[in-house]
């Protein structure tokens, strides 16, 4: 059996959604969680409630490490939170190995961008994001 090490994973994203995705250098982690709604349908006088599947969202983070890019993709990711326009056409592409056969993909809108700095530390930036559609899970 095959285990996966943090070190495989990787960020691809294109600002535009035009299909030229690039890849996000200097990415310290990701995270991506898939949630689905739950609807009741319970009968009148059931006595066990019943469920079904509903709409299916997502949300995320990816942890930068700042090395002052003065163009491209990285530096378009980690200011599209100052943006209105095109929201929703960054198109990510988050890969669980090398190979990249395993991955997540979708339209995401930057919801947040967090920036900070430590003294004696490399200097990280969070972008939070929330999937705009459908999600494509090719793990």
């Amino acid at each position: 059996m095959a285990f996966f090490r943090g070190e495989q994973g990787t960020v691809f994203f294109d600002p535009g959604g035009s299909g030229g995705v690039s890849e996000i250098a200097a990415v310290r982690s990701w995270s991506m969680t898939v949630e689905k709604d739950v609807l009741e349908t319970t009968s009148q006088g059931a006595t066990y409630k019943a469920n079904v599947g509903g709409l299916i969202a997502g949300t995320g983070s990816m942890e930068l490490m700042y090395d002052a890019p003065g163009v491209g993709d990285k530096l378009d990711l980690i200011k599209d939170i100052n943006t209105t326009t095109d929201e929703g056409n960054g198109f990510v592409e988050l890969y669980l190995d090398e190979s990249g056969g395993k991955k997540i993909t979708g339209q995401i809108i930057v919801t947040s961008t967090e920036y900070s700095a430590t003294v004696g530390e490399l200097e990280m930036v969070t972008v939070s994001f929330t999937m705009n559609g459908s999600i494509t899970l090719s793990i």
